[in-house]
């Protein structure tokens, strides 16, 4: 784990010092419950389970392993073991102070290698040590709060059907200073095959290791990684605990050190996603991003179905790079001229009012085209008009004013969609200067929103949320991907969002059904929606929306309520507290 904590300091957010210990004071202290009421609630407890705890030592400074020790012992929740493992190590002080603990510590269980075996093999002799109904993993520099177990044993009274806990974490200075949080999405499967996101501190249930093996070798620098992502695959309900209840120590130096490894643990990662994907569905490929500690896992498309492109457009020019194009003309251009997937048609939907050049231009590119042909302009409509139109099992909606840069884009996203589960998918979306216009959409207080808009392209986004795949409540009808069989179960756009929101209510209606939304991140598309326009909302599709979802999404489970609102950026907002 040590070693992922250089890679991940690349990807997370920078909050001021002050807005974090602001959030601190403000919002954590006040609703820490005192050791009375956590003791009340205990003794209260339906379950009580033992947590068996897993601690390679290895050389760990005094100071740290007896804080990292010291944290546990100051739980409020009582049932627990700790199992450590010391792997041979050489300084003088780790012998005796394990051996003290052990004699005046009865939960504490204590195996000692003669030689060092490496993080894999200590870890798993650890493990063999347990007899707890639950895992967790700490590493032996650093801490946890007080409430730390109280809080997942609490979360599992309130459902006991859950088979995976995890929350939040943050930095801890050699001085004790806290900084770096790190507020992390709900359960998000696609995201967990692009980082390793779910960390510390969770909670893992020991019949389902028992089934799934320990620690592997073969990965070794990222053994958490792929023990994660092997337990996952066996779980059905998983819970996140939005608290802060892991301290990650940042000791100078070891982060130097840990990037003197990362092509090392880059491989293990690699190996581990390799693995993953062979065990659930097949292995196209596993590439790291530009951000290491990120990745993108391509799997083998399962069939390859007709792809319906429905394009809804009012046959309009516009300035593209200080020359007018005719938009149309130019989106079915760069689809036929560029995208190497063949079994697609493309469907335009027209008002009625196309100038020859652009009907030569749909015959050229092979296009059809059918006719909106009401009064009322109503975008929402047009797309389920052409729905209609179209023959293929998968639909793409695709605005007008995209132009294609991923030759593949088409297998990406399908790949995707192919996975259980998921029922939306959208790219990365660029304005014409290559700043980021799409990147997944938000829905804070029953308000869309792009996160990250006008971020550079470059921009890794938070702990990777640009850089690689993720889950979102919804992405954008600018492009969006789509099995026929589920829209049509949903009753395709709703045509009372006649100009804003019908592609979010498309997403979110999917996402009642319990199918996900994923913003591709491979897949780059340029959108030359302009980057200085206002955005106007009608205030009855605004009132209707919220009206709609306000209370069946009270707080979107993939972004943090901490975080700026509008926009949304994934960096703490101190007049949200």
């Amino acid at each position: 784990a040590a070693l992922w904590r250089a890679f991940w300091d690349s990807a997370r957010p920078r909050p001021a010092a002050a807005s974090y210990a602001a959030w601190i004071e403000t919002i954590e202290r006040p609703a820490l419950p005192s050791l009375e009421a956590m003791r009340a609630a205990i003794a209260g407890f339906r379950v009580r389970p033992r947590i068996s705890i897993v601690m390679p030592v290895y050389n760990t400074p005094k100071p740290y392993l007896e804080a990292a020790i010291a944290s546990i012992r100051a739980q409020a929740y009582p049932d627990w073991e700790l199992c450590l493992c010391d792997d041979a190590s050489s300084a003088p002080h780790i012998a005796p102070m394990l051996d003290a603990l052990a004699a005046e510590e009865p939960r504490v269980r204590l195996h000692r290698r003669s030689k060092n075996g490496g993080i894999v093999a200590a870890s798993n002799d650890a493990l063999a040590l347990a007899t707890g109904d639950w895992l967790t993993l700490i590493d032996h520099d650093d801490a946890i709060p007080p409430h730390a177990f109280y809080a997942l044993i609490a979360a599992l009274n309130a459902d006991p059907q859950i088979d995976f806990l995890y929350s939040d974490e943050d930095k801890i200075t050699v001085d004790g200073e806290r900084y770096e949080p790190f507020f992390k999405p709900d359960w998000s499967p696609e995201t967990l095959e692009a980082c390793m996101y779910t960390a510390h501190l969770a909670l893992y249930r020991m019949d389902i290791v028992a089934r799934i093996g320990a620690f592997r070798a073969e990965c070794e620098g990222a053994q958490d990684y792929d023990f994660v992502l092997r337990y996952t695959e066996h779980v059905a309900r998983v819970h996140h605990v939005p608290e802060v209840l892991y301290h990650w120590r940042a000791i100078p130096g070891s982060t130097a050190q840990a990037m003197d490894n990362k092509g090392y643990v880059v491989a293990a990662a690699v190996r581990a996603l390799e693995d993953r994907a062979r065990r659930t569905g097949g292995l196209a490929s596993v590439r790291p991003t530009a951000f290491a500690g990120s990745f993108h896992l391509c799997r083998p498309l399962k069939e390859r179905p007709l792809v319906s492109i429905v394009i809804p457009t009012a046959g309009r020019d516009s300035e593209v790079r200080g020359r007018t194009v005719d938009l149309l003309a130019a989106c079915l251009a760069s689809i036929r001229e560029r995208t190497t997937y063949e079994a697609i048609e493309i469907v335009a939907v027209d008002n009625g009012d196309l100038r020859p050049t652009t009907k030569e231009a749909l015959e050229r590119y092979d296009a059809r085209s059918v006719t909106w042909d009401q009064p009322v302009f109503n975008v929402a409509a047009k797309m389920n008009l052409g729905s209609r139109a179209a023959t293929g099992a998968v639909l793409i909606f695709l605005n007008d004013d995209i132009e294609i840069i991923s030759p593949d884009w088409i297998e990406a996203m399908l790949a995707l969609l192919q996975i259980p589960g998921v029922g939306a998918v959208g790219p990365k979306l660029l304005f014409e200067t290559g700043e980021l216009q799409h990147v997944g959409v938000t829905v804070i207080d029953a308000t869309p929103d792009h996160p990250r808009r006008s971020y550079p392209r470059e921009d890794p986004g938070h702990f990777f949320s640009t850089a690689g795949n993720r889950n979102y409540l919804a992405v954008t009808g600018a492009c969006v991907m789509v099995r026929r069989a589920e829209f049509e179960a949903i009753r395709g756009f709703d045509e009372g969002f006649a100009v804003n929101y019908n592609d979010v209510d498309l997403c979110l209606r999917l996402w009642e059904r319990g199918l996900r939304s994923v913003y591709c991140a491979e897949v780059e598309l340029y959108h030359y929606e302009s980057r200085n326009r206002a955005r106007t909302v009608a205030a009855d599709e605004q009132a209707r929306f919220r009206a709609r979802w306000a209370e069946a999404i009270p707080r979107d489970p993939y972004y943090s309520e901490w975080f700026e609102a509008l926009p949304p950026t994934f960096e703490l907002d101190p007049a949200r507290f």
